[in-house]
């Protein structure tokens, strides 16, 4: 990201931010319900924590996505919260929920 997001953009971001939100609370709810559920399709952003329940995954997840919301249109946003280098747009437009840039990622 080299210059301020367009408004288009920040409407995209906004609304793809929202409907992760509301599937990651969807999934939730149904794992409190004792549903069985699968996280196969779900594009998780980072590994599983080694003995990480499905709930306290998708805790992680749905707190990732509430983070970047709050982020969203302040001068934090895009930017990695390691290194605060930007991150790339083509990033953000995959997955707005991110919050570390390619070099701080997972390898």
């Amino acid at each position: 990201m080299t210059a301020k997001p367009t408004p288009e953009q920040d409407q995209r971001w906004q609304r793809d931010l929202a409907r992760k939100g509301s599937d990651l609370y969807a999934l939730l709810t149904d794992v409190l319900a004792g549903k069985d559920v699968t996280l196969a399709t779900l594009k998780l952003p980072h590994e599983q924590k080694p003995g990480e329940k499905k709930e306290e995954r998708l805790r992680r997840y749905l707190d990732l996505v509430s983070r970047a919301q709050k982020r969203l249109g302040t001068p934090a946003w895009g930017l990695c919260v390691r290194c605060q280098a930007r991150v790339a747009d083509s990033v953000l437009d995959e997955a707005p929920w991110t919050d570390v840039c390619g070099a701080c990622g997972p390898k």
